[in-house]
């Protein structure tokens, strides 16, 4: 556990009297994301008032795009900040509130949640004593309230005879090289978390048209489900995206990006695709298709019920969001969907007769997401009417360093 020392007196740089900030904090690897962890009462009381701060502390003041003098890692997925306190809401444990950082870009987005990054929330609590676990138990249960949607998550973190956070174990995540102590992490209630739909057109499908006439191809259509559930997302039909660029190209990027924007507009996060260019976070956008579906024997394999390609922050996601594998996972449960049109499940009884390993139709179900670096498996629980009730993944956490960031803001 960290405490706050005495901050340095001003020091003179460049003819300017400056004061060095000493900010007490921890750097954790939750699921495949790396953050910051503070406390908020380290931070000034009022939020509008952070960002110079974590800017800086990070690395981005001033734009820069190795974050040389921050600590960042130069990478969406290692620019991450969290800022945790205990909550005095009835039935909530801590309230924790997700930032992601720019890399080359002088901004700080609080539009949004991340999974991986909510996945150290508990431990991090755990090891911190905001909360303690009870003589004998082997596990404790955190409730959480990310300010970010107002939604809860509920952790459940492993612990020893003495109430202390277990890190070690082996749950192996993909992603990860080294295994860990599981990490349940339970979204409960995800729908709506900035539109207050989980279809926020009020359809499971959508056309989405980018008009440009400076590409080849365009104006061009997409399919696409437009739903909101612990983040809002975009998921795209891949078989639907024009053919004209190369995957990861500039050209590409472009390409997608300017869907994300339309998605954003048709969402109602926008108003204009110019004003849904200057949040890059919200909603975010992936691609999804079916893997393959048989082995060289003609045989059901071990292969997911669905495979991604997801993006952060314009760039391809080398795995995919917890919050991304939340959407697709329940997107892929309800009828009607571009994601239900792709699940492995469905697709083995209509296109070979094939009975599938795991029934779509019934809750509670798990489905195993395909991306870059592997699997996940998303347990989803749906109520009688068709709605999400929760979505529940695994991830593993542990700190990295604890200490002090130095900067100057």
């Amino acid at each position: 556990m960290i405490t706050k020392p005495d901050s340095p007196p001003p020091f003179l740089v460049q003819g300017i009297r400056r004061k060095r900030h000493v900010l007490p904090a921890t750097w954790m690897r939750a699921g495949t994301s790396k953050g910051l962890f503070i406390h908020r009462k380290y931070l000034p009381s009022q939020q509008e008032l952070w960002s110079p701060w974590i800017l800086a502390a990070m690395g981005s003041r001033n734009g820069d795009p190795r974050q040389l003098n921050g600590i960042g890692g130069a990478t969406s997925t290692t620019s991450k900040v969290a800022i945790v306190s205990p909550s005095e809401t009835p039935g909530i444990d801590v309230e924790y509130t997700f930032a992601q950082v720019a890399v080359g870009k002088q901004k700080v987005d609080y539009s949004g949640n991340c999974g991986n990054i909510a996945s150290g929330v508990g431990p991090f609590a755990v090891e911190e004593g905001i909360v303690k676990a009870k003589p004998g138990q082997n596990s404790i249960d955190v409730r959480i309230l990310n300010t970010n949607t107002g939604r809860v998550l509920v952790e459940t973190v492993a612990v020893d005879e003495d109430g202390l956070l277990l890190e070690q174990g082996n749950y192996q995540m993909a992603g990860v090289s080294d295994p860990g102590a599981e990490i349940k992490v339970a979204f409960v209630d995800p729908a709506g978390s900035m539109t207050g739909k989980l279809f926020p057109t009020g359809r499971t499908e959508d056309t989405i048209t980018v008009e440009d006439p400076t590409a080849l191809e365009r104006p061009f259509s997409v399919q696409a489900t437009l739903i909101d559930a612990a983040n809002p997302f975009v998921i795209v039909d891949a078989q639907t995206l024009p053919s004209t660029f190369v995957q990861g190209s500039e050209e590409w990027l472009e390409t997608i990006e300017d869907i994300r924007r339309e998605g954003a507009v048709m969402m109602g996060l926008a108003n204009s695709v110019e004003e849904a260019a200057l949040t890059r976070g919200t909603p975010k956008i992936m691609m999804v298709s079916s893997p393959n579906t048989l082995d060289g024997h003609g045989k059901v394999g071990s292969t997911p019920d669905i495979s991604v390609l997801s993006m952060s922050m314009g760039q391809i996601h080398p795995s995919v969001q917890l919050t991304g594998a939340v959407c697709l996972a329940g997107a892929s449960c309800i009828e009607g969907t571009v994601a239900h049109k792709h699940c492995r499940s469905v697709e083995l009884l209509d296109r070979f007769g094939v009975q599938p390993t795991k029934q779509v139709s019934q809750s509670p179900k798990t489905i195993m997401i395909g991306h870059r670096s592997g699997q996940i498996p998303v347990g989803v629980h749906l109520q009688d009417q068709g709605a999400l009730e929760r979505c529940i993944v695994s991830r593993t956490a542990r700190r990295l360093f604890e200490g002090n960031v130095l900067f100057y803001a």
